[in-house]
């Protein structure tokens, strides 16, 4: 009968440098590492006199105390001296079957030495590293400059160099929550680009669309949207409360004209206006026109304005009897013209009647950055 003697010191070295060498590989710190667990022992006969040779190792990692699924075997032969043995388990790379998602269940390790089978199988316990990786754990740290022997540029770094069609994110969150940033100088949360890049861009993909929500607990009053131009310079924001949309350029459409694409400008106006376009047609001088009705919900015709083109030899039109539902166009001089004409009418917005080229406060006025 052959026994196995463990010193506690050396199990608990070995199982925490294994599981760091795990933690490194998956976070990609270097394509060198490996999945390897350092093992040492004392291997003696059943009087306890200490053995010396060759002998050959058969390792096993199970999902169970016993039975179970094998989840990764090999065998070395390890030269033992004066009982004691020092050697690693474990395959140089990620293979089927070693995975980071089957190395983060409970495993049990059984080992085999010649024919003869150790039992209990040991759990293997993650060491007090690991844990910084269990649910609520905080990975916290401070540096301003590369870290000296390393590449290090970020307190935690995730990579996946694939291009492929088919490749893999670096991160995957997953959760109704999903991500939430925290910037530790206020509560603002910050999302870079390269920084190291002076032209590096910011790309957000999505399969369909693209959600943005001001003020999600309801607990504002002021939230904007807002979109820069260099560090300082504000381009536009929408006024979260009201919805409404402030820019400093101009306001534009692109068309498809003569194979090229060009820009046609929206009209400005120093009053919250929506306007509508229609013709009509005189009869003996005279004909009545009826707003239409979607328009008329979306604005105040208590007051508004027509002009009338028209489209034939006349002696002039002009409107009359304006009512909130339509009016009235005539022939100058009680003219018998039958002629067609163009109208438009403008009209304030429902709910906008008394803005009037408002005082826009900027967003440094507001102590936001």
């Amino acid at each position: 009968m052959i026994r196995v003697f463990f010193n506690s010191r050396y199990i608990l070295l070995a199982l925490t440098l294994g599981i760091l060498l795990t933690l490194l590989v998956l976070a990609g710190c270097s394509s060198s590492l490996s999945p390897n667990m350092s093992y040492q022992g004392r291997l003696a006969d059943a009087s306890g006199t200490p053995l010396n040779g060759n002998f050959a190792f058969t390792f096993r990692l199970y999902n169970a105390l016993t039975g179970g699924t094998s989840i990764y075997t090999e065998t070395e032969t390890i030269a033992v001296a004066n009982g004691l043995f020092d050697t690693s388990i474990g395959p140089t790379s990620l293979l089927a079957g070693v995975t980071p998602e089957t190395l983060s269940q409970p495993l049990w390790l059984e080992v085999t030495i010649g024919s003869e089978t150790l039992t209990p199988r040991q759990r293997l316990w993650g060491s007090p590293y690991a844990f910084t990786l269990m649910p609520g754990a905080v990975i916290s740290s401070t540096f301003n400059t590369t870290i000296p022997g390393t590449n290090a540029d970020a307190i935690v770094k995730i990579v996946n160099n694939d291009t492929g069609t088919d490749s893999h994110p670096a991160l995957q969150t997953i959760g109704n929550i999903g991500l939430e940033v925290i910037d530790s100088n206020g509560g603002n949360g910050t999302i870079f680009s390269d920084r190291s890049s002076s032209a590096s861009n910011l790309h957000i993909r999505s399969n369909n669309g693209v959600s943005i929500f001001l003020d999600d607990d309801n607990s504002s009053a002021s939230e904007r949207f807002y979109v820069y131009g260099r560090p300082t310079t504000e381009f536009c924001f929408i006024d979260g409360p009201t919805g409404d949309f402030y820019c400093t350029g101009t306001k534009s459409s692109i068309t498809d004209v003569d194979d090229e694409k060009r820009a046609l400008y929206a009209v400005e106006s120093p009053d919250v206006v929506f306007e509508d376009f229609g013709s009509g047609q005189l009869n003996n001088g005279q004909a009545s026109v009826s707003i239409d009705t979607l328009f008329a919900a979306t604005v105040n015709l208590s007051e508004y304005q027509v002009f009338i083109t028209p489209l034939g030899d006349c002696n002039g039109l002009y409107v009359s009897d304006k009512t909130p539902t339509g009016f009235e166009v005539r022939e100058l001089g009680d003219g018998t013209a039958n002629i067609a004409f163009d109208y438009r009418i403008v009209a304030k917005r429902l709910g906008y009647e008394n803005v009037r080229m408002e005082v826009v406060v900027p967003a440094g006025a507001e102590g936001e950055e």
